[in-house]
């Protein structure tokens, strides 16, 4: 009897102790992706995000939850993503000023070498805009009476450092003339002060633009925006001057491939359903894909044209703190 007992049983203990060894890993993904964002709810790198993450999701088979981490310019919602486990459960979509202008003015606890880049999902091109009524109807006007008056027009952005600054100094530096930057903390505080003539002019976003009814002098783009034709290029009024605020999705450093080649296929399908790009349209705002390669690639030259810029206006911060890892 007990012969017969260890001849059944010895065939199971074999299957059990294969079992774990001839186990298949779950495809991946096999639960939800959180997306951070480092910016709070309800701006525009957090409405993209969430537009994008309804649409990864459907493509991925999982939810994409965006988890919002805002603060210091972008920077405390980059630096979390550099530092989440590098399991493909943990992405990250930011406005790329924290890579390529938030290092050269401050130390940061990540740089380049600590993400894999995904994928470029949007782009909003820098306008020159002024109030309705403004003494400034064309931009050579604008340029005419900044070059009479050395640092007395007066220009509003979100802060200093932001990407509005760094095209303006770059318009400066491309129109020879001179102007005085009025910051703020946010875009509603600007427009107020620019509606209520208190400052001149306001480097900012076509949505800007439409929300606050703002003249539209010209566009820091490559090509005239579609729904804003009457708004010429800075590079036809004679200045090339490209600027926009672009944002894309990140991950930590050292994904499987699979896994990223994955997070770059769905983030690709989703910048071009029908539903993302309607989502863009009502914040205008351009869906504007790249894949990994380009998009970091872009941010290092960007990087590098910032960090002059921020040099020849005295913020750039020391070398050491400057510098990208």
């Amino acid at each position: 009897m007990n012969r017969i007992s260890t001849t059944l049983l010895f065939p199971a203990l074999c299957l059990a102790w294969l079992a774990p060894a001839t186990a298949q890993p779950a495809a991946y993904p096999s639960q939800p992706v959180t997306m951070l964002v480092s910016f709070p709810p309800g701006g525009a790198t957090d409405l993209v995000a969430r537009a994008m993450a309804q649409e990864m999701g459907k493509d991925l088979g999982q939810s994409v939850i965006v988890v919002n981490r805002a603060g210091a310019g972008g920077a405390v919602g980059t630096a979390a993503i550099a530092n989440a486990a590098p399991d493909g459960y943990t992405i990250g979509l930011i406005s790329v000023a924290a890579l390529t202008i938030v290092p050269h003015m401050q130390t940061v606890s990540y740089g380049f070498d600590d993400f894999d880049f995904i994928c470029r999902a949007y782009d909003m091109p820098v306008f020159v805009l002024v109030a309705p009524g403004s003494r400034f109807g064309t931009l050579d006007e604008l340029l005419a009476y900044a070059r009479d008056n050395p640092g007395q027009l007066n220009y509003a952005t979100v802060g200093p450092g932001s990407l509005p600054n760094m095209a303006a100094l770059d318009l400066a530096r491309a129109a020879g003339v001179e102007m005085n930057h009025v910051p703020y903390k946010g875009e509603a505080p600007a427009v107020t002060d620019l509606l209520g003539g208190h400052v001149d002019v306001y480097l900012g976003t076509n949505a800007a633009a439409t929300r606050y009814g703002l003249t539209r002098l010209a566009v820091a783009a490559d090509q005239r925006v579609a729904g804003s034709d009457d708004a010429p290029t800075l590079t036809e009024a004679g200045y090339p001057v490209v600027w926009s605020i672009i944002g894309g999705i990140l991950a930590p450093k050292s994904l499987e491939p699979a896994q990223r080649e994955r997070l770059q296929a769905a983030c690709e399908r989703a910048s071009a359903s029908s539903a993302y790009q309607a989502a863009l349209a009502n914040l205008n705002v351009r869906p504007l894909y790249a894949d990994g390669k380009a998009f970091g690639g872009q941010l290092a030259a960007e990087s590098e044209l910032n960090r002059s810029l921020l040099a020849s206006a005295g913020l750039l911060a020391d070398a050491a703190a400057a510098t990208p890892r």
